[in-house]
Order: structure tokens, then C-alpha cells, then sequence
């Protein structure tokens, strides 16, 4: 019988009637083969231990003396490999966000430090210099993560195709997740606080003055222009605050997924970069529904009467005069000068998701639930908000711990020897 393997070379393993092999190749490469069947008892067909054993040898022996493909070193760069990644996530079926967004961090963040050097040069020790760049740029230790991540991705993609023989981010320092000087504290507003940012939005159109020109610039200054967003941003924010939802999964919200009978709202395509898409955080994202409250279904259906984009395929929240999706980075600068004239804490618009939140946490909503209205994936990602919530049963047992009687007795002389 073969002598039994040591740690690390491999394991074997029976999985519905037959054999598998799982390895690591000396190049970083993670192997899993099919040996044969398992031998039925009292039977001659299939493998036994002692024969799936050799047979794993075998094919490890066999795999490292087997040629690799070799790729003209001249041309295997850092950007030739994550090229070559992001077609093969196209391929994959990625969405149009994710594929968009390594090309932003391939394109702006690593082509410049080390896209033109040879992948096979890459050591850690450059991607950790990488990171410090990044960190000294300014960027939050969150996006850099992002970036290494896409980085690590690059170089096991090589490793897959034969071309590298190890990755030199795998054992990469990451940032902390907390920025330094951030703060750790979920930003919300409070009841008041929305609703004098509701206030501070005019609900009807009204003519907005320019700016005063800069000192020195020439030429007249802009003439006033009609403000009519005004009316459309009031009833997104107080559907932000009182749904949960997201700001894509708002400004792709049409007519058709209001429920007005059940009152609820239906997730189902969000505006993503440009056009709707079903790929949101999870699939929770997109299949799922919140309730749709009174107030809110008031304003949404008065502003239905009053919008003349109320078909069922219209946009909820469209553009008032266009009927095309709102531009999200004008909502959430709009958001922000919102706060600023309510003499409010000044949040981001994505922030009105913790609004919601927190308001069901201090009502004794379950974590469960929340998660479910607010489409997380992961319930890790939702206990954030459990501290919210009133917690009497636990002021009793501390209660109960500090009774008068318990500090009565706690506070009789203890006789020393």
C-alpha cells in the first residue's frame, strides 16, 4: 500500500460514488480531478482506496511534468492580463456596472503604476507600494480593497491560463477599514430633521438665480432659469426615507411596480449607469418588495395626477419635462443644498437608507424583516442597526442587578481576617 501522504499535498475524497482528487499545484493552481468510481462491495468494478491513491499520484506526477503554455513575455503585461479578465467576464455574464467599473480601476488607478510592466515582475512588495500611493491619493481604504481585489482577480486569472506561476497578491497588507479621522457613527436625519428638508424644496416651479460671477471671468452673467426639479425631488427623498430603497432602484422605479391594492413597491430594474438592469447587490435586490406607506402612497398618487409621465411604463420619479431618468449625482447634490438651507446636518441621499432603517429599529421591528425590506444579501450587514433598537428586557436585568436590597447587601462591611 502507498505510504500516506503529507499535509498539504493534497486531499482524497468520495463524493456521490466516485473518487475526487483535490490539489495545489507548486504554481499556485487548485486542481480538482475525477479518479473512478468507488468499488461496490464483494464487486471488481471501480477503483478501492489503494487504487484511487496511486491513480492521485499518478496524476499529480503527470501534471507537473506536463509542457506549459508559454505566452510571448513581451507582450504579457499587467493590462494583457486584465484584459484578457474582463472579456472572461463578459463571458461570465458580470453585469454592465461591474465590468465598468474594473475597467475604471484597471484604467485609472493600476495601468498608470503598473500596467506596461511584465506580469511575471510583479512582486508584493510593488502592490503593497501600489496601495500606499493610493492611500496617499487620498482614496478610502474601502475602494483600494476594491482595487486589490480586482488586482488579486488579475493575477489568479493568469495563473488559470498558463501564463504565471504565482500571485503576488495573495499575500498583499490591505488597509484597515475604517478611514483614519472618519466618522464611525451611521448618518441619518431625524423625523424633524426630513421633514424641514422637505420644506426647504419648493413644490412648485420656481426661477432660480445664478450664481455671482467669479471675480475676473468676462461676459455677462447667465440669465435665471426655471427650477423644475423642485417638485420631483420632494417626493424622491420622501420616498427614500420612508422606503429604504436605493437611489438607482428609485430612479428606476416606474408605474407598474406599485401595488396600490396590497400597498407595497416592487423592486424589479434599477437604473444603473445608464440604463436598467436586473443585477442588483444580491438577488434579494431585485426580487423583493417594501411596504408602501400612507402618506407616501398619498403624495405618489397625487403626483401621478399631476405628472404628465403617469403611464404604467413611465418613470415614477422622471424627469418632469424630458420624462427621462433622473441624473443621480444632481439628486444627491440637490439632497445635500437641501440640508445645507434647512440648517440640517448635511448626509449623503444614500444615507436616507439608515433613516428608514433606524426608524423600524426603534420601533421594535425585527432585524430580519429590515433586512428583507432593504434587500441585504448578508444579515452581518444589517445588525448595524440593532443598537437602534429599545432594548427593556435588558434595562431590567441590569435593573434587577442594582435593586436597592442588591446594593444593601453590597454595601455591608466585608470582614477581613
Amino acid at each position: 500500500m502507498p505510504s500516506r501522504r503529507t499535509h498539504g499535498t493534497g486531499h482524497l475524497y468520495e463524493k456521490s460514488g466516485s473518487y475526487y482528487a483535490r490539489w495545489r499545484t507548486p504554481d499556485g493552481r487548485l486542481l480538482n480531478r475525477k479518479l473512478g468510481k468507488v468499488r461496490s462491495i464483494g464487486e471488481r468494478d471501480g477503483l478501492t482506496r489503494t487504487q484511487a491513491e496511486r491513480e492521485f499520484r499518478r496524476q499529480q506526477e503527470a501534471e507537473e511534468h506536463t509542457p506549459r503554455p508559454r505566452h510571448d513575455a513581451e507582450t504579457l503585461t499587467v493590462d494583457t492580463v486584465a484584459n484578457s479578465l474582463r472579456e472572461r467576464l463578459e463571458l461570465r455574464g458580470r453585469s454592465k456596472s461591474y465590468r465598468e467599473n474594473c475597467e475604471y480601476m484597471q484604467r485609472v488607478h493600476i495601468s498608470p503604476f503598473m500596467g506596461e510592466r511584465r506580469a511575471t515582475e510583479i512582486t508584493t512588495d510593488d502592490i503593497e507600494a501600489l496601495t500606499r500611493a493610493l492611500l496617499k491619493k487620498g482614496l478610502a481604504p474601502k475602494t483600494v480593497r476594491n482595487i486589490l481585489g480586482f488586482l488579486h482577480a488579475v493575477f489568479e486569472h493568469g495563473i488559470d491560463r498558463h501564463w504565471l506561476r504565482e500571485n503576488p497578491a495573495r499575500r498583499v497588507e490591505k488597509p484597515g477599514r475604517q478611514r483614519k479621522g472618519a466618522n464611525p457613527d451611521l448618518q441619518f436625519l431625524t423625523v424633524d430633521e426630513l421633514e424641514a428638508v422637505l420644506r426647504a424644496i419648493p413644490d412648485e416651479i420656481v426661477v432660480r438665480r445664478p450664481s455671482p460671477t467669479r471675480k475676473g471671468r468676462r461676459g455677462p452673467a447667465p440669465p435665471p432659469s426655471p427650477d423644475v426639479l423642485g417638485p420631483v425631488l420632494r417626493r424622491i427623498i420622501l420616498a427614500a426615507a420612508m422606503t429604504g430603497l436605493r437611489q438607482s432602484e428609485l430612479i428606476g422605479l416606474r408605474w407598474r411596480d406599485i401595488d396600490w391594492a396590497a400597498q407595497r413597491i416592487r423592486v424589479r430594474k434599477p437604473y444603473v449607469r445608464g440604463q436598467h438592469t436586473t443585477d442588483g447587490k444580491s438577488e434579494l435586490s431585485t426580487r423583493r418588495s417594501v411596504p408602501l406607506a400612507t402618506r407616501l402612497a398619498r403624495e405618489l398618487d397625487a403626483w401621478s395626477r399631476r405628472s404628465p409621465y403617469n403611464a404604467e411604463e413611465n418613470l415614477v420619479f422622471a424627469h418632469p419635462t424630458k420624462g427621462t431618468p433622473l441624473d443621480g449625482s444632481k439628486v444627491n447634490k440637490r439632497f445635500k443644498d437641501a440640508c445645507r438651507d434647512a440648517g440640517v446636518r448635511v448626509i449623503k441621499f444614500h444615507d436616507l437608507r439608515h433613516t428608514f432603517a433606524t426608524r423600524l429599529a426603534a420601533s421594535n421591528t425585527p432585524i430580519r424583516t429590515i433586512q428583507e425590506f432593504l434587500g441585504h444579501a448578508d444579515s452581518k450587514t444589517t445588525q448595524i442597526y440593532a443598537h437602534y433598537a429599545p432594548s427593556e428586557q435588558e434595562v431590567q436585568l441590569v435593573d434587577a442587578a442594582f435593586a436597592p436590597q442588591f446594593a444593601t447587601r453590597s454595601a455591608e462591611p466585608v470582614e477581613r481576617s
